[in-house]
């Protein structure tokens, strides 16, 4: 029996791989089984495994065929700004015009490699404003710049105020006509910093000390109205004034970005020199010095920013130069939107000039505006001015004012100001583009 049992269990077929088992009893049969599925043979190819019927893709009628849209990568490192342009400040009017920004970053730098502005604007007073300027930084590898530009002005209502006058004017008296004459301006400049030293600080910004030249060149013509005090004070100013300019001297930069800084410091030392050899009316001559200082307090992510500047002229200097600041940013002084905030434009000029400056800067809360992003910030500033012909009287008059300012910061490139300032003789709102230092 046992024999008859193996030589069966001999007999029997043994299951194949891949067969399915026989059914137990009691379980229904599950039907027929299909053939696998064989591979279609593509032609001229080797043969396509068939897709599930899920996963099937529907193909879309003749003529009717989709196509996927690639979405092209934005390149970040090339920012383009168009901007209607508004300003304003009292001896100038409400400003209109536009702007077109551009600066080139590479994604891992605080600095713009690359900035330029070109803009055209034209005021209710009829003052008209147009430049073109680019600055180029570490174009060579060197941490050098440059910078250069061109410049057009045309102010039928420039102020004059007298030179070395202390004496009190009133709001209603600074734009009066006895106060006005017309001024016009014609100028480029070219300027270049070449590093000498650099300084790496481990987890801050490096700190670089450059070389600075510079060439300037402008005309002015001016010309006083009739019963004016230019006529009146100073008849000799009128005409047609050459200002050619040779600028050397020291910059040190150690600042975390250019665009807001938040640490760091910006000084430089200069000379100019000026006479018949480089095309100038006039021989003359100037010394300026400013310190710039940047400090994030603590956690508070408040910023403190300070100004300490001194300018001094000998020879004589042409009417223009007796109202700004020389140095690395050439800016009306003292009294306007950059220095002396709250005292008309051009309030107080002399031979020498002395001022400090005091900004405390909220740091902005950013918005995302689609692809772009918009910083919103508060500051509170606080000036001091002193103006004088001679050295010795310096110090004989202070001039304070100060207020409240909203920042406005898009793409962490362009910076906007919307400002009030407040001193003895009243107050006034600017607005305008950058920081004032």
């Amino acid at each position: 029996m046992f024999a008859a049992c193996a030589i069966a269990l001999a007999l029997a077929p043994s299951p194949v791989p891949g067969a399915t088992p026989a059914t137990p009893p009691g379980v229904p049969p599950e039907g027929p089984k299909l053939p696998p599925s064989k591979p279609i043979a593509v032609e001229n190819g080797p043969p396509r495994p068939e897709l599930p019927e899920a996963s099937v893709p529907v193909t879309p009628p003749t003529g009717r065929r989709f196509r996927k849209r690639t979405r092209r990568q934005r390149d970040n490192r090339h920012r383009l700004l168009p901007l209607p342009h508004l300003s304003s400040q009292p001896a100038t009017g409400l400003t209109l015009g536009g702007s077109l920004n551009y600066a080139y970053r590479l994604p891992n730098d605080n600095f713009n490699r690359v900035y330029g502005l070109a803009w055209s604007r034209v005021s209710t007073k009829l003052v008209q404003d147009h430049i073109l300027s680019a600055r180029m930084r570490d174009m060579l590898g060197r941490r050098e710049i440059f910078n250069f530009g061109f410049w057009a002005s045309l102010d039928p209502v420039y102020p004059f105020y007298g030179v070395n006058n202390h004496g009190t004017i009133s709001s209603g008296e600074l734009e009066a006509p006895y106060n006005l004459i017309r001024m016009d301006n014609w100028g480029g400049w070219f300027t270049f910093e070449h590093p000498l030293y650099t300084v790496e600080r481990p987890g801050r910004s490096p700190g670089t000390l450059r070389h600075y030249s510079g060439i300037f060149y402008y005309v002015d013509v001016i010309r006083g109205y009739a019963n004016s005090r230019l006529l009146e004070e100073l008849p000799s100013a009128e005409g047609t004034w050459r200002r050619g300019i040779v600028r050397l001297g020291l910059t040190w930069d150690s600042r975390d970005n250019d665009w807001s800084p938040t640490e760091g410091s910006l000084i430089d030392v200069t000379f100019d020199a000026a006479g018949k050899w480089t095309g100038s009316t006039s021989n003359w001559g100037r010394f300026h010095g400013t310190m710039r200082h940047y400090w994030s307090l603590g956690q508070s992510k408040v910023v403190l920013a300070h100004r300490v500047t001194f300018d001094s002229l000998w020879g004589e200097p042409p009417l223009m130069t007796l109202g700004e600041f020389g140095g690395l940013f050439p800016m009306d002084a003292y009294g306007g939107a950059f220095v002396g905030r709250g005292f008309g434009r051009r309030r107080f000029i002399g031979k020498h000039k002395a001022t400090a400056s005091f900004e405390l800067r909220f740091a902005p809360v950013e918005f995302k505006i689609r692809r772009h992003t918009l910083g919103v910030g508060l500051e509170l500033f606080v000036e001091a001015g002193l103006v004088s012909q001679k050295m010795t009287d310096l110090l004989k008059h202070w001039y304070v004012s100060g207020g409240p300012g909203l920042l406005l910061i898009w793409d962490r490139f362009v910076v906007f100001r919307v400002e009030g300032g407040f001193g003895k003789e009243g107050g006034a709102l600017y607005l305008q583009s950058e920081h004032a230092f």
